[in-house]
């Protein structure tokens, strides 16, 4: 069990066994926010969505925990079952003592005093509620913008999308599978529907994982760069101009896993994407 899940078994236990999902939202959010461990250096990430901070992460893993038999659900809570408050327990001291801070210092307020304390904190987490928004989500410029979602959780990811006022997302992954929760083609492209993220996918400008063998030897991942740009960019100038005047028409984004630019594909792609369109290049580095 990851220590994340452990906090929110934790969560429920201080509550008193039982909380409602936006209270468990709300003050795992807060766990993150104003509290010296932050949930730890794993803990869930969060997006703006219908009422303020969100994890889609936390919801699914909170599934397989009802699954597991640690904690019970009805329709709008959660309960901690014996079985998840001995698991909490297991939790570092000191992070538990953040968790029951948290939780004393909200356990008792109405729904809407909580939502109101969030927002007025955090209104960069209000851009897509429909409650109230008190900050309005940014736009960027057109230009060739670039990011890797590596060490992110998928909110923390498209959250940094969000800030970095993109609309679209152009995913340049060859083969866009994922262990990790989120990134998957399928489930990236519904997330980013529910955010209001345009979502298209082109297979074709990515690297086939048959050719992404051996990447730690010496000088082998630029060679393989190199090859990509000689071969690959040259052989997809039509797929280059679609992107080229997909980067024209809004705002959007080439991704890919690597974290750093100049370890993945899309910096080279970038480059022929932005003589394309004549547009600048922009290489995100996004934090949750």
């Amino acid at each position: 069990m990851l220590n994340r899940q452990r906090i929110i078994l934790s969560i429920l236990e201080y509550a008193g066994g039982k909380a409602t999902h936006t209270e468990v939202t709300k003050w795992a959010f807060l766990v993150r926010k104003e509290t010296a461990s932050k949930g730890g250096s794993a803990f869930y990430q969060f997006v703006p969505y219908k009422y303020g901070p969100y994890s889609f992460c936390l919801f699914q893993e909170i599934a397989a925990l009802a699954r597991d038999g640690y904690v019970s659900e009805s329709k709008h809570s959660w309960a901690v079952t014996a079985a998840g408050a001995q698991a909490s327990r297991k939790l570092d001291p000191g992070v538990r003592i953040d968790v029951a801070g948290i939780v004393r210092s909200h356990r008792g307020e109405r729904r809407n005093d909580l939502i109101q304390y969030v927002y007025e904190r955090y209104p960069a987490f209000t851009v897509n509620s429909e409650v109230r928004r008190l900050e309005q989500r940014p736009i960027a410029e057109c230009a060739v913008f670039t990011a890797g979602y590596e060490g992110l959780l998928v909110d923390g990811f498209l959250n940094g999308l969000i800030r970095a006022g993109i609309q679209r997302l152009i995913d340049v992954r060859n083969n866009p599978v994922s262990r990790r929760y989120g990134f998957h083609k399928t489930t990236l492209a519904r997330l980013c529907g529910k955010l209001g993220i345009k979502y298209v996918h082109f297979p074709e400008l990515g690297i086939g994982s048959d050719q992404r063998q051996g990447l730690d030897e010496p000088g082998a991942r630029q060679s393989l760069l190199d090859a990509y740009e000689r071969t690959t960019l040259p052989a997809q100038r039509e797929s280059i101009a679609r992107v080229g005047a997909l980067m024209l028409e809004m705002p959007s984004v080439l991704v890919c896993m690597e974290a750093c630019h100049t370890e993945c594909h899309r910096s080279r792609l970038a480059r022929a994407v932005s003589a394309a369109a004549g547009l600048k290049t922009y290489h995100l580095e996004l934090t949750p």
